[in-house]
């Protein structure tokens, strides 16, 4: 993973060098369909005189417009999405597989998923590639350059928090209504077709992973799994697929998910499409039951508001070491709640986020987020928010696991 967040243009280039820099714990992109999928190594050493005349005929394509009429000439891109298109129907034609792991899991990964369903990759397609063109070049993804917010913003940040946390411990019933529903948006909905509509998703990667590196500091704290050679979290990365009017605003969502937490790597919704809480809601229920949620983990923070107010504000003035920290081990700290700076940071973009999550997974007064813990580490901003269940007053308190 590259210290420094890249720039668009050289986003573009990562994206045709299939690297990615900017998200996650793994320092590739999601994989493009591969040439020939598991047989493309087969095929190469097996060209056959028909196969070549095949190619041929793909290479003579532009020649063939340049004879038409000017008029009658496609495009560049209309001519290179039909080359697509026709390698793509070549492979299946082939029995080639187009998917983008096609590579088995050993025994031991295997015995790890014991229980849980499988989250298939999509295969490829056109509108698939575009729309992870777009993901890649996101301008939001430069580190950094957001200004310092103004005081009258930072105390709108803390007026928003304070109203969630109120709308999570149901204090206020009198007060301003909840606008947050329960969420019923299911991993089947996100990714399984409904004629004659196409799925809202398209599933890039799914496999097992080990814990991502930035938060395995943050994690000794928790009773999540820790040991750095284990595969024990499911990761995948959705994308919207893209309508071609709207191929530039593509969102994206990379998780990893784990028996009590959620860890979003990197999420970017854009115009349209369901809320992140109502995805990853989905995800975790998938695997888990929903009452065993108990932490939401943000890597690697690039968000205007959450960013500079806890970068920028709340670090300098709490004499905390921020983005400028070098080493391996970062200095974790943590903000309570009903606390000025918890209800900032509650009320950026990201906060609120979390607190509609809590709010769409339970319902109000039953579940609330007790406490965010932020950090640096490679100058990036990473944050855990702790959920825990409200304990109404007289009730004995909950037994020990």
């Amino acid at each position: 993973m590259s210290e420094f967040h890249s720039s668009p243009f050289k986003k573009v280039a990562n994206f045709f060098r299939r690297n990615n820099t900017d998200g996650g714990n793994d320092d590739e992109a999601p994989p493009p369909v591969p040439e020939g999928g598991a047989g493309a190594t087969a095929s190469t050493e097996a060209d056959t005189s028909e196969d070549k005349k095949r190619k041929r005929d793909d290479d003579s394509d532009d020649g063939d417009n340049d004879r038409l009429a000017p008029a009658e000439r496609s495009s560049p891109m209309q001519s290179k999405l039909a080359q697509v298109r026709s390698k793509l129907k070549t492979r299946e034609s082939q029995g080639i597989s187009t998917h983008l792991n096609p590579l088995p899991v050993n025994t031991a990964e295997q015995d790890l998923r014991a229980g849980l369903p499988e989250l298939p990759t999509s295969p490829g397609n056109i509108s698939m590639y575009m729309g992870n063109i777009s993901a890649n070049i996101n301008p939001d993804q430069i580190y950094i350059l957001q200004p310092t917010p103004e005081m009258a913003k930072i105390d709108k940040y803390r007026t928003t928090g304070a109203q969630y946390e109120a709308w999570m411990a149901n204090t206020n019933p009198a007060g301003p209504a909840c606008p947050v529903t329960q969420s019923t948006l299911t991993v089947a909905g996100l990714v399984e077709a409904n004629p004659p509509d196409e799925p809202l998703f398209s599933v890039w990667e799914s496999s097992f992973v080990v814990p991502p590196v930035e938060i395995r500091e943050s994690l000794k704290s928790t009773y999540l799994p820790n040991n750095p050679r284990l595969k024990k979290y499911r990761q995948s990365s959705l994308q919207r697929n893209a309508r071609n009017e709207q191929v530039h605003h593509v969102s994206s969502y990379d998780h990893c998910i784990v028996k009590g937490a959620i860890i979003a790597t990197s999420i970017f919704r854009m115009e349209w499409g369901p809320r992140w809480s109502d995805v990853a809601l989905a995800l975790y229920k998938q695997d888990a039951a929903i009452d065993t949620l108990r932490y939401v983990f943000m890597v690697e923070v690039e968000n205007d508001e959450t960013l500079p107010l806890v970068g920028k504000v709340l670090y300098p003035n709490n004499g905390l070491p921020g983005p400028e920290t070098r080493g391996l081990t970062p200095t974790i700290h943590a903000w309570d709640m009903n606390t000025p700076e918890f209800q900032q940071i509650l009320g950026t973009q990201l906060g609120k986020a979390v607190a509609c999550l809590v709010l769409g997974a339970w319902p109000i007064g039953t579940h609330r987020i007790t406490r965010i813990h932020t950090w640096f580490l490679r100058r990036d901003l990473h944050m855990r928010f702790d959920i825990e269940p409200i304990v109404p007053a007289g009730a004995p308190p909950a037994s020990a696991a």
